[in-house]
């Protein structure tokens, strides 16, 4: 551990803050600008300014317990402005008082353990508010005082740390030469070392990594160089696969500190020409120059692999992730650093969807990237434009032919798109936001119609709505749905909300709680797609469902497949085990229709009942046509 208290400021450092301290007092126009350094029982001037009328002198010091201003200031951490000590009966006894100090602005400086150092502050033997710009520029030394003190305490962690390694050489070679690196790194980027604000924009601060923006420069370098060379540049984007359910299993802690090993393993790993930066979330780049950059990246991912066979141990917890990447080239995929980074993360979702340690950015991976960006550009004005409408497919008794409800089901038909499919953009607009805007949407649209109809039935009428991942996580969903309900005059048993696995694969606590708010208002919650997941059986366990949806796979081979009816079978004996309501999807036949009806399942929807249509032909079809009537 690091005595900050026995650390001793360099000469050429105190130099450095004396043109500071003077520079403060000719531009306050003051007598006294100080750094002072707290010990175990005084306080000492460490730089004092060298202006007319200052009373301080360097390494002065004062006892503590005696009222002063700095200290004050070091036991709040926080300013202190006196403006004139006479008058403020709180300060009027202050010992600078008898140096004729009696204003005072200060600021605490802390070592970067969180440990007092002292203070910067101003003072006048006259009354004084301290403007703006002083202020402003106390507050900016006292950046670049602390990130002196960062730079001291570092090298005096590395001095140590050499002392230790001193034992374990040939085992601990790679770590000496990592802080070295980290620490030379550190001395390179402080070009300003008044302001660490300048340093934070090119610097992770999780893991130490540059961040983004500077490997976006250093990208910029490496192809210049790499055109004059006639060499190639690669660019990889890695991504955890599994770091979302790590964060949601073991907390963000946890999380935070697999990243800072990954970090490590990366860049032990990595060559001297190899750049390695942290992007955002769980995703890290890296850049490379060679002369045949496939064949480099093919080669680091093998080592990689080998690496990270080996899991994470924290806190005794073993935690494995699954690593993929994707890789772009220049000057084959591009010749700046955006494109090349924007097609190397695009390169890593295709090995993510695809399961695959690593993809190269490809001619199709440009066609789905040209695709997406058309859909999110005409997605954007889609609402705006009327161009997004509902249909609704009938949700039908099995045992009456009667009509109970429908699902709502988004469409969308852009003039130069034409009809637009939901699984081309449903993803998109969850990817870009504006699904809360979409599904929003979709829930007024849906509740205001089963409203009109349930007058026009004069009984009651349910609709089943679909709600995303994304917009599940919404704070204001169940605010919003509570509010539509009270709107339209929709009772809360009548509208059913479908969730996918996708929902509570998302955060147990936030599925626990919004799932018990929804139930709370009395709206029917149901579980979709039911078998295709991983879990769905434990979800039946641990959440409070209303209904079970079964997959329309199970449904469609009914006809040819045993071991589908016996499925189907063993999914509807579940759901009236647990007084769960059962609705089979995709029913497209009589025989279809027939079986499912014999093995009590409650609901069918599907072509054979009806397909989805929009409201003016389903309110003539369904509920002016038919009213009471069963459907044939």
């Amino acid at each position: 551990m690091i005595r900050t208290q026995q650390l001793s400021v360099p000469e050429q450092t105190l130099q450095h803050w004396q043109k500071m301290v003077d520079l403060i007092a000719d531009i306050a126009d003051i007598p006294a600008s100080l750094i002072m350094r707290v010990h175990e029982h005084e306080i000492e001037v460490l730089t004092s300014s060298r202006s007319p009328g200052n009373p301080y002198h360097d390494n002065e010091m004062a006892d503590l317990g005696t009222g002063l201003y700095c200290e004050t200031v070091i036991n709040t951490k926080q300013p202190l402005l006196v403006e004139n000590a006479l008058t403020n009966p709180s300060w009027d006894a202050n010992p600078d008082i008898k140096l004729g100090m009696i204003s005072y602005y200060g600021l605490p400086i802390n070592w970067p353990n969180g440990k007092p150092f002292g203070t910067i502050c101003m003072l006048d033997s006259k009354e004084n508010q301290y403007g703006e710009r002083p202020k402003e520029l106390l507050a900016r030394f006292q950046e670049a005082l602390e990130a002196d003190l960062k730079l001291l305490y570092q090298q005096n962690e590395l001095i140590e740390t050499n002392q230790l390694l001193e034992q374990r050489v040939k085992e601990r070679t790679r770590d000496l030469e990592q802080l070295n690196n980290e620490l030379a790194g550190e001395i390179d980027r402080r070009n300003a070392v008044e302001s660490l604000l300048e340093r934070n924009q090119y610097v992770d601060l999780l893991t130490g990594l540059p961040n983004r923006a500077s490997l976006t420069e250093r990208l910029d370098h490496m192809l210049n160089q790499a055109t004059e060379s006639e060499r190639q540049v690669a660019v990889v984007c890695f991504g955890l696969q599994n770091f979302k359910s790590i964060n949601n299993s073991y907390g963000h802690l946890v999380g935070d500190e697999v990243l800072k090993q990954f970090s490590r393993r990366l860049r032990d790993i990595a060559e001297l020409d190899q750049y390695i930066a942290r992007g955002a979330g769980d995703e890290f780049l890296m850049a490379i120059t060679a002369d045949d950059a496939a064949e480099t990246v093919r080669d680091l991912m093998h080592r990689l692999a080998a690496v990270f066979t080996q899991p994470f141990v924290i806190d005794e917890t073993h935690i494995s992730v699954v690593l993929n990447a994707g890789i772009s080239i220049a000057p084959e995929d591009g010749r700046g650093p955006f494109a090349l980074l924007q097609k190397a993360s695009a390169a890593m979702s295709v090995a993510k969807e695809q399961n695959h340690p690593f993809s190269f950015f490809s001619e199709e991976i440009q066609s789905e990237m040209q695709e997406r960006y058309q859909l999110e550009s005409h997605l954007f004005d889609a609402l705006a434009n009327d161009e997004m409408h509902l249909h609704y497919q009938p949700v039908i008794c099995t045992q009456t032919r009667k009509l109970l409800g429908a699902e709502a089901l988004l469409r969308w038909h852009n003039p130069e798109l034409g009809n637009v499919p939901p699984d081309r953009f449903i993803g998109v607009a969850e990817r870009t936001g504006q699904i809360i805007e979409i599904g929003n949407f979709v829930l007024r649209t849906a509740i205001a119609q089963a409203a009109r109809w349930q007058k026009l039935l004069k009984r009651e009428f349910r609709i089943a709505v679909n709600i995303s991942p994304v917009q599940f996580s919404d704070q204001q969903l169940v605010e919003n749905i509570h509010h539509l309900l009270d709107v339209y005059q929709l009772a809360p048993e009548n509208l059913e909300l479908e969730v996918t696995e996708g929902v509570l694969l998302q955060d147990t606590y936030q599925a626990e709680t919004v799932i018990g708010a929804i139930r709370d208002l009395g709206i029917r919650i149901s579980l979709d797609d039911f078998g295709t997941g991983y879990s769905s059986l434990s979800y039946l366990q641990k959440y409070a469902f209303d209904t079970l949806k079964i997959d329309r796979s199970f449904i469609m081979n009914l006809e040819h497949s045993n071991q589908d009816k016996e499925l189907t079978r063993a999914i509807i004996a579940i759901a009236r085990k647990l007084n769960l309501q059962v609705i089979a999807e995709g029913v497209e036949s009589e025989q279809q229709h027939q079986f499912i009806k014999a093995e009590g399942c409650d609901c069918g929807q599907g072509y054979w009942y009806g397909r989805p249509i929009a409201e003016e032909q389903f309110t003539s079809q369904y509920i002016e046509a038919g009213r009471t009537q069963k459907l044939q």
